[in-house]
């Protein structure tokens, strides 16, 4: 044939017809789905059939200097889908021979009929197969200020059509694990960008339904790690591993993106974007639209609604909130209060965006709650109910803004019906949620319900296995639910993946001392003090570790510790009077904990070191007034 691809229109080989005037492949006059890049290898191969198309060629055409961020793999990529769409194979080819480190040829019988009138044969189904439907199939740009949310949404809505077309092929992906994407601008500046594209991907493929998605706290544990994608899926027990690079040049985001299947330790899906910031919003909805088809059979119109809308027009509120949601995932006072001024900020571009709110909200939450205390829990609670009502006048949809609001509803307001509706609403929304089945977990113990609240730890743990804070969670739950060589067994294991983790140490500490193990119990607890920098919930336990211990000099002396902080959470006070037997310096202290709407005061009912306190008038009063049973 020898001529130049711009002149192909149709070509038949063995029993498929490539018909580029269309852009379409067909097998037996049925279309095959196939992405641009394939298909433009094909053409400069059917336009040489038995010549070497060189890698430079290859290059030249579609990949041109300064627009790729890894040649060698795109291109690998690009041919396995060109072959794996013909049913052929590198080691045995019918029709694409790899020459090394040249190029490739077209080896197959070529029948020309571009100029012969022919008419394609009409495709009457469409035959869902195993092809490399982006994940990131929005393709993301930026401007050098300026990002969307589109890449994430494109991402997602490919990887979850993967899913779909993967099962059509008997290979099942029922569950994925999301790896940090690598920040490959050198500009440490840019990681809030890597991170929240990969954030991205993480929430909005939780919504897939049958998908177990592994949660940001575990998959982030391997960010800046060089490890293999194989071996990270087996560790995980998932079935799919997704691996990305991010690339900002000027106005231009490139973003390549892979997708390998674990049990067989093969590439399932790759590719690479390249786009300007203009027309972002517009290739979003196409891309959507699209994908969305591909899914039809998968998921309902709301849950496709819901997969591919848009949050915010506005790209810069949403470059803002991506920065906010990079501080917050510190999980520090400073790193929340930068959250919030970043937050307020992406409201003020777009007073609409839910997710902003609902990132206040967290925000909020976080600073007021057990264990931080560095603000009044009636301040905490009142902004974070706010923000999460002003998320979901916004978007009903938005499971983050219900878990938000089941937290405050639960900690703050004491309103247990409201919070067990909030948090049920939240993992209909997003069955994926560790943190939601996180909460839930602590409310279902502070009414009894321990298996119910086991149930929940255990799901919780099961989607986000290796974040110290559901592994710590694991020991709470059997500690409250007085179950203490359970709770010593889980809290030797979390302190065994981190030394340095205080609430390890803090809940083994605890469980030591009511097993009367006091020794180990303090050296826990002091351990716990130091590594927190002197907590406030790390006091009270030591203090009363100290008191119960017969060493009433060093609770002393822990309590002054404690009451110089410039905020004293009235609760943790409570705590060490109760371990000195100063009943009524306890209740007066549990009072004031009521007063000021103590999130702790919901784990009253539960809580070990209060038990010489139960059988007060005053404490079954106390609990009534709560909410909690007796």
């Amino acid at each position: 044939m020898d001529k130049p691809p711009e002149e192909m229109r149709l070509v038949h080989f063995g029993p498929f017809e490539a018909n580029f005037t269309t852009g379409e492949l067909r097998k037996h006059g049925i279309r095959l789905k196939l992405q641009d890049q394939p298909l433009q290898i094909l053409k400069m191969l059917l336009a040489r059939p038995g010549e070497l198309v060189t890698r430079e060629e290859i290059q030249q055409k579609l990949w041109p200097s300064g627009t790729f961020v890894d040649f060698d793999n795109g291109l690998n990529a690009a041919v396995n889908r060109l072959r794996e769409a013909l049913s052929d194979s590198a080691e045995s080819p019918k029709f694409i021979e790899t020459l090394p480190r040249r190029g490739y040829r077209f080896i197959g019988a070529v029948n020309d009929e571009a100029d012969s009138g022919t008419k394609a044969p009409q495709a009457t189904t469409t035959v869902p197969r195993v092809e490399p439907t982006s994940r990131a199939n929005t393709s993301w740009r930026i401007s050098k200020t300026t990002l969307t949310g589109a890449a994430a949404v494109a991402v997602v809505l490919g990887l979850a059509s993967s899913f779909v077309l993967f099962r059509g092929r008997k290979v099942v992906i029922d569950s994925v694990a999301v790896l940090p994407f690598v920040n490959a601008s050198n500009d440490p500046d840019l990681e809030y960008l890597s991170d929240g594209i990969t954030e991205g991907v993480i929430n909005n493929l939780s919504q897939v339904p049958s998908l177990r998605v592994m949660a940001r706290s575990t998959t982030f544990l391997y960010r800046g790690k060089e490890g293999d994608p194989h071996k990270i899926g087996q560790d995980l027990h998932v079935r799919a591993v997704i691996t990305g690079r991010v690339l900002q040049r000027g106005d231009t985001l490139i973003v390549q993106a892979e997708l390998m299947n674990v049990d067989k330790n093969s590439q399932l899906w790759g590719d690479q974007y390249n786009r300007k910031a203009a027309d972002v919003f517009g290739l979003q909805e196409d891309l959507s639209r699209e994908i969305s088809e591909q899914l039809r059979l998968r998921l309902s119109g709301d849950q496709k609604q819901r997969l591919t809308r848009r949050y915010t027009e506005n790209a810069e509120a949403y470059q803002l909130y991506l920065k906010g949601r990079y501080f917050w995932n510190k999980w520090t006072e400073a790193g929340s209060r930068k959250a919030i001024e970043y937050f307020d900020e992406a409201l003020s571009k777009d007073p609409s965006y839910a997710l902003a709110y609902a990132g206040l909200a967290d925000a909020y939450n976080f600073l007021g709650g057990t264990g931080i205390g560095v603000l009044p829990p009636s301040e905490a609670g009142s902004k974070a109910k706010a923000a999460a009502m002003k998320a979901l006048d916004r978007d009903e949809t938005l499971g983050e803004a219900h878990a938000s609001l089941a937290t405050v509803e639960f900690l703050y307001d004491w309103d247990w019906p409201a919070a067990e509706r909030e948090f049920r609403r939240s993992l209909e929304l997003n069955p994926n949620n560790a943190s939601a089945h996180h909460w839930y977990s602590h409310y279902l113990m502070t009414l009894g319900r321990v298996d119910d609240s086991l149930a929940e730890s255990k799901r919780a743990l099961d989607l986000d296995p290796l974040d110290l804070e559901m592994s710590v969670h694991l020991t709470w739950h059997y500690y409250s639910a007085h179950q203490y060589e359970a709770a010593t067994e889980q809290g030797r294991k979390t302190v065994e993946l981190d030394p340095n983790f205080a609430e390890g140490h803090l809940f083994l500490g605890e469980a030591y001392e009511q097993q009367g193990k006091v020794r180990e119990a303090i050296e826990e607890l002091e351990k716990a003090v130091a590594l927190s920098g002197e907590r406030t919930w790390m006091l009270g336990a030591l203090g009363h570790a100290y008191a119960r211990s017969g060493q009433p000099g060093k609770a002393e002396k822990t309590l002054s510790l404690l009451l110089g902080k410039n905020y004293v959470p009235k609760y943790d006070v409570a705590v060490v009077y109760a371990g000195l037997g100063q009943t009524d310096r306890a209740f007066d202290w549990l009072e004031k904990a009521y007063q000021e709407r103590s999130d702790s005061l919901v784990f009253l009912s539960v809580d070990p070191r209060m038990d010489n306190l139960r059988n007060d008038p005053r404490f079954k009063d106390l609990l009534h007034r709560v909410g909690l049973p007796g």
